[in-house]
């Protein structure tokens, strides 16, 4: 083991002063010789492939999983920017440009691509030198090569749409701008997992390691990811571009098959090595990150050296008690979307008088807790304080409103003449506050994949250290319902029963739902509620070819309004709520134009490449 690790470090030299996207070190420091002596050698030379990979995921936020595009939700309608100002492409409010033109904070014009090209050289040159050997643990090191080979290419197709393929070296190559139509990039992504499932094993050999490399099912699990991103494309895209962009329809129940099959290969053919996890939300916030749902992740912090910032950039000003905060907050149209108990989808009471502010959120869909802070919600050991104003109705039948019109009035504090127990806005909100300073405009706050084990001291120190999920049995099942729903539209039903089952089982898990008929318009609602803000949202608005439905749609806040009324002994308090336009940030109006289904390509890098339409 020391040995693997020392040569850890030395590998991963390699990757040091490589600025350019094609420049690889192509040194070789361990010979032919000492792996066939030494077979653990190939694997030690192959591992920091995976802190590439980590770099190129976004699972969550950008690839630095920074503040400048918060959550990948905020360009979706589940969720919005909390502030106007530095907010990256924010201020653009073109979803395609999340992973093209980046404007920055002094509002030039950045170009931030994800292409993969560096990486995928190094790799390929791995999977040549070792797919021939004969040593079963070399072999198994070919299958995550393939694996992340594939995942690096599954990044750059959904966004670009056809690229240039090479499963070989590109030492030699001194331009990359022969693009490979759609249809070919998704069938190349599918003949390497198909690759790497024959040479990987069922887990790894160090079970501790077997969330953080990948095995047989992880590689499934991706297919089931990619092939019903084709698979979808095909049925709702259209070809255009020559077939740089979009799959041919009649492809698409070639591709779906594909996914449901390695849905069912996970689920129904690896001996319960995955189950869904009753305790959702600590999925996400570091208390349960050996769970067995957790397919394949990135750890954080002190585990990887690597930090994940959602913390600093989305935490309240209550828990953090610093500016900085908040950027990213869900809207009042996506809670309303989660399900009560007995399975109907319903506004929350408006005009209704409760004693509480989290009475308003009872009996719903479980995973509404375990996402969302709400008024009244809790989060470590604290209980938010959100509404808009304060109507008092005096002894006399008079009435008198008290609020705050901005950050400065609410930093001064100023009580509730003659109930000074109670501030004029809520702490937490809701007033106009566009500093980032932590309130929140929209009426909720994040609270899926922030830490939730322990308060941090001093948040610049990163002590939060959960990890971020990359790949879950969850996702694996909503995979398969989907692709059940497609193919039975197009004649298929033979995994529809089965599929059925397993969609009742994770609503009954995760939400504590009632059975539903599985539909497609059932499994996609479904997906958006347990996947929310874990980055999903923006990819299958495209893949559906649904952006543009939410073009010029304005998000809604919620405006819960604290009433004290004197003409009663004692004074009653109570809560009513109103929903209400959010106010001009940067992302309360949604933006979706055709275009945007695809990125940019990065011709500056690739001069002669063929642009994707309508970013010519």
């Amino acid at each position: 083991m020391k040995i693997k690790y020392i040569l850890f470090i030395l590998v991963s030299l390699l990757f040091i002063g490589c600025s350019d996207w094609l420049d690889v070190d192509s040194k070789v420091i361990i010979t032919d010789e000492d792996i066939q002596k030494f077979p653990e050698l190939a694997e030690a030379q192959f591992l920091s492939n995976y802190a590439e990979l980590r770099k190129t995921i976004h699972s969550v936020g950008d690839g630095a999983l920074s503040y400048r595009q918060h959550h990948l939700e905020a360009f979706t309608d589940d969720a919005a920017s909390n502030i106007d100002w530095g907010a990256g492409v924010m201020r653009n409010n073109s979803p395609g440009l999340v992973y093209g033109g980046i404007f920055s904070q002094s509002g030039g014009e950045t170009f931030t691509p994800v292409w993969n090209y560096k990486t995928i050289n190094v790799v390929n040159k791995f999977i040549g030198t070792y797919r021939n050997a004969t040593d079963e643990k070399i072999l198994h090191t070919v299958g995550e090569a393939l694996f992340i080979r594939s995942f690096l290419y599954f990044e750059m197709v959904k966004r670009y749409g056809g690229v240039p393929l090479f499963a070989g070296t590109l030492d030699n190559v001194t331009s990359i701008n022969q693009r490979a139509t759609e249809e070919e990039s998704w069938k190349f992504i599918q003949n390497s997992l198909d690759s790497a499932i024959l040479l990987l094993p069922d887990a790894q050999q160090i079970i501790a390691e077997d969330k953080d490399r990948a095995n047989k099912f992880t590689a499934l699990a991706l297919k089931s990811r990619a092939m019903l991103y084709a698979g979808t494309i095909a049925r709702y895209g259209k070809v255009i571009n020559n077939g740089l962009q979009g799959i041919p329809q009649n492809k698409a129940k070639e591709f779906l098959l594909e996914a449901a099959d390695a849905a069912d290969q996970i689920i129904n053919h690896s001996n319960s090595k995955y189950q869904l996890s009753a305790a959702f939300g600590d999925l996400f916030n570091g208390k349960d990150e050996d769970n067995n749902e957790i397919i394949f992740r990135f750890r954080n912090s002190v585990k990887s050296g690597t930090q994940v910032f959602l913390d600093f950039w989305n935490q309240s000003y209550r828990i953090k008690k610093e500016g900085y905060t908040a950027f990213m907050v869900p809207s009042l149209d996506i809670v309303e979307q989660f399900e009560t108990l007995n399975g109907e989808i319903m506004p929350l009471e408006y005009g209704i008088p409760k004693n509480n502010l989290e009475d308003f959120f009872a009996n719903r869909d479980k995973r509404l807790a375990a996402t969302v802070i709400y008024p009244g919600g809790e989060f470590l050991g604290e209980r938010f304080s959100i509404y808009k104003k304060t109507i008092v109705r005096h002894a006399d039948g008079s009435q008198s409103e008290y609020f705050y019109n901005n950050q400065q009035e609410w930093s001064d504090a100023g009580k509730v003449p003659n109930h000074t127990e109670f501030m004029k806005s809520g702490f937490d909100g809701i007033f106009f506050n566009n500093s980032g300073m932590g309130t929140t405009n929209y009426g909720f706050f994040l609270k899926k994949t922030l830490y939730g084990v322990k308060r941090q001291e001093n948040y610049l120190n990163h002590e939060n250290d959960q990890d971020a999920v990359i790949l879950r049995y969850g996702e694996v099942i909503l995979n398969y319902a989907e692709a059940a729903a497609e193919l039975a539209e197009q004649g298929e039903s033979k995994y529809m029963s089965d599929a059925q089952i397993q969609f009742d089982h994770l609503r009954a898990v995760h939400g504590g739902l009632p059975a539903k008929r599985l539909t497609i318009a059932s499994a996609r609602h479904e997906r958006r509620m347990d996947l929310l803000y874990e980055g999903f949202r923006y990819w299958d608005q495209k893949r559906w070819r649904i952006g543009t439905q939410m073009h010029n749609h304005t998000l809604r806040a919620l405006h819960p309004i604290l009433h004290i009324d004197e003409t009663e002994t004692p004074d009653r308090i109570y809560y009513t709520l109103e929903a209400a336009d959010a106010p001009a940030l940067a992302t309360r109006v949604k933006w979706f134009e055709e275009r945007d289904y695809y990125c940019p390509i990065p011709t500056s890098q690739n001069p002669g490449i063929v642009q994707n339409i309508g970013w010519e």
